[in-house]
C-alpha cells in the first residue's frame, strides 16, 4: 500500500491553518460592529420595543441558533467521516500485517523468510497514521465547521452596515 499520494504537503496544511486563522480574524472584525449596532438597538428600543425591532432581535436569535446548530453538524460530520477513515486505514494496514506475519510464520526457506520479511517491513513504513495528513483532514473539518458563523457574521455586519 502506497499512501504518499494521499498524503499532502507541509505547504497544504499551512494554507489550511491559513485560512482558518483569517476566517476567524474576518469573523471577529465583522462581529465586533455587529454587536455594537445590535446593543446600541437593544437599549434605544427599550421595554418595549416596535415591531421593527421584534423583527431584528427575533432575526438575530434565530440566525444564532441556525448558525451553531449547522456549524456542529458539518463538525460532527466531519469528525465522523475522519473517524471512518482513520478506521479503515487501520484495519487495512492490520489486515496486511496479520497477511505479512503469517506468511512469514509459514516461510519455507530462508528466501522466503527474507520477502516475507521485507513485506513487513514496508508495510510498517506505509502506516497510515501520518500527523501532516491529519492535521490537514482536521483543518478541512474546521473550515466547515466555522463557515456558516463566519458567513453570518459578515453578511450581518454588511447588511447592518457596519462595516
Amino acid at each position: 500500500m502506497n499512501t504518499s499520494v494521499l498524503l499532502p504537503s507541509f505547504a497544504e496544511l499551512s494554507t489550511n491553518w491559513w485560512r482558518i486563522f483569517t476566517e476567524t480574524c474576518e469573523m471577529l472584525n465583522a462581529t465586533t460592529p455587529v454587536v455594537k449596532a445590535r446593543m446600541a438597538r437593544l437599549v434605544m428600543a427599550g421595554p418595549l420595543p416596535n415591531e421593527r425591532d421584534r423583527i431584528e432581535f427575533n432575526l438575530m436569535r434565530r440566525e444564532k441558533s441556525e448558525a451553531a446548530f449547522e456549524s456542529i453538524e458539518a463538525m460532527g460530520s466531519g469528525f465522523v467521516s475522519l473517524g471512518m477513515a482513520l478506521a479503515m486505514d487501520a484495519s487495512k494496514y492490520i489486515w496486511a500485517t496479520s497477511a505479512a506475519a503469517a506468511a512469514l510464520a509459514s516461510s519455507q526457506s530462508a528466501a522466503q523468510w527474507f520477502a516475507c520479511q521485507a513485506e513487513l517491513l514496508k508495510i510498517a513504513t506505509d502506516s497510515p497514521s501520518n500527523p501532516l495528513q491529519l492535521a490537514s483532514s482536521t483543518a478541512r473539518v474546521m473550515q466547515a465547521g466555522l463557515a456558516p458563523i463566519h458567513g453570518r457574521a459578515t453578511a450581518n455586519a454588511e447588511r447592518l452596515g457596519a462595516i
